[in-house]
């Protein structure tokens, strides 16, 4: 066999090579995307769980109940307290939904479960007067603003209906 076939194949042999490590580093980053994935929406929900789960205190379900009913009955401190408890809902929720968007794949059930949580927390008048007086005061990225008066609008729609 001459020398120029034994490099051909040689090339040949070096080629599929590589292009068999192309495909294995392409489905490890697969993997390790998907992996992150998920570790980042497990922490999205840990984090929506521990929100929600703080109304456990009595103390803080009571204030959220007269909050909620009237905002601007509250005390100063009582503002304070209530905005960033909603702020904290907000940067939860809208965060997921935001990026929840640029998944190949939505994850549907939770995205309806937090957008719920949100709407119920924007749409009483405590907290729809906060929420004017967020956007008054441009407490969020004018993204954020976007992504919740979406959600909003989706949900009056959906009671509507």
């Amino acid at each position: 066999m001459p020398l120029s076939t034994l490099a051909d194949i040689a090339d040949l042999v070096a080629a599929c090579a590589i292009i068999v490590s192309l495909v294995f580093v392409g489905y490890e980053l697969h993997l390790t995307r998907k992996q992150s994935e998920l570790a980042n929406w497990r922490d999205v929900l840990q984090s929506f769980t521990d929100y929600k789960a703080a109304t456990n205190s009595g103390d803080l379900a009571e204030f959220l109940v007269r909050a909620h009913a009237d905002y601007h009955a509250l005390d100063e401190a009582g503002k304070m307290r209530f905005g960033l408890y909603l702020e904290q809902g907000v940067h939860i929720g809208g965060n997921f939904l935001k990026h929840n968007d640029s998944l190949p794949r939505k994850l549907v059930g939770l995205e309806d479960a937090i957008m719920h949580t949100l709407a119920e927390m924007l749409t009483t008048p405590g907290g729809a007067a906060w929420w004017q007086e967020a956007h008054e005061r441009r407490r969020f990225m004018p993204a954020t603003y976007v992504v919740v008066d979406d959600l909003l609008a989706r949900h009056r729609r959906k009671t509507a209906a």
